[in-house]
């Protein structure tokens, strides 16, 4: 954590990486809902006496239009944190092999964005797209789930306790691998900008390097996450007490300051996820870097 610490700040351009792949996932998320409402109109209204909305009767056509497009949400919103992702680790790999994580560097900062951007989009965009596929099928399937399980509650049987222990166990390996999936993904990335090979190969190699070092990386996961715990927890802590400070000092008529501060604390929580998450994936990257440079 303190060598990611390092790393930040001597390149902190790569703050600005957050904030540009959820302003595209942003743009892309308006873009698709007015797509989707103009899909959701192909078909018949058939109006109901009472009811403000009309209903729209669809064809079968119209539901396989609306599934793939759901899906290609999902595809295009990975594929850009994906490639954030990706670029993280390039960066990482050049700070690290450049020599300029060493106490005796006196060449901070030449890390070039731009290079890692290019890597991801002219060497590497089909492993980048790959694995944000498998990510997107987990989702799919896991949506598609929910929607049959829906469907099964409607017709009345969802106190069956069969039913139920069935559900629950699918949801629970559903819920497994999607975190297997991105686990493996956000480590084969990392392994892609080492070694310059393919996904499935970077992936093998990624999983062997966890399984000869499952103790290292099992630690670094743990302190990892008490780190960002306690940066979270203290980014909402101050937010909220400034919060409730500016409420009661600016606006005095205002009786119950929590109720702000409660939002701007969860406001707090998403930023500090945000970039907390640069740390997190930032140590990983040197943890594999350090590692390839032990073996």
């Amino acid at each position: 954590m303190e060598s990611a610490s390092v790393f930040v700040s001597q390149n902190l351009r790569i703050i600005a990486l957050p904030l540009m792949a959820y302003l595209v996932v942003a743009i892309f998320f308006i873009y698709w809902i007015f797509t989707a409402v103009y899909l959701y109109s192909i078909g018949t209204p058939v109006f109901e006496l009472g009811s403000p909305i009309a209903n729209i009767k669809w064809e079968d056509q119209t539901w396989y239009m609306m599934w793939y497009f759901l899906f290609g949400l999902f595809w295009c919103v990975a594929f850009f944190i994906c490639l954030q992702q990706f670029i993280i680790a390039a960066m990482v790999c050049m700070w690290y092999f450049s020599g300029q994580g060493s106490e005796m560097s006196d060449q901070p900062g030449s890390v070039s964005m731009f290079t890692a951007i290019g890597w991801g989009c002219w060497y590497h965009l089909g492993s980048i797209a790959f694995g944000s596929f498998l990510i997107a099928l987990i989702t799919m399937i896991r949506v598609v789930f929910e929607y049959l399980v829906k469907q099964y509650e409607s017709v009345g049987n969802k106190e069956n306790p069969v039913y139920k222990a069935v559900s629950c166990c699918i949801r629970c390996i559903l819920w497994c691998l999607d975190k297997y999936v991105k686990f493996i993904t956000k480590n084969a990335y990392i392994q892609i900008a080492l070694h310059n090979s393919n996904f499935c190969a970077a992936a093998w190699e990624s999983f062997y390097l966890i399984i000869r070092h499952a103790g290292r990386f099992g630690s670094a996961a743990i302190i990892g996450w008490i780190m960002m715990m306690l940066g979270k927890g203290t980014i909402m802590a101050a937010s909220a007490y400034l919060t409730i400070l500016i409420v009661q000092m600016q606006y005095p008529e205002v009786q119950q300051p929590f109720i702000p501060a409660i939002i701007v604390a969860l406001v707090g929580y998403v930023v500090g996820s945000l970039f907390l998450s640069i740390f997190s994936f930032s140590c990983t990257a040197i943890l594999h870097c350090f590692l390839l440079d032990e073996d």
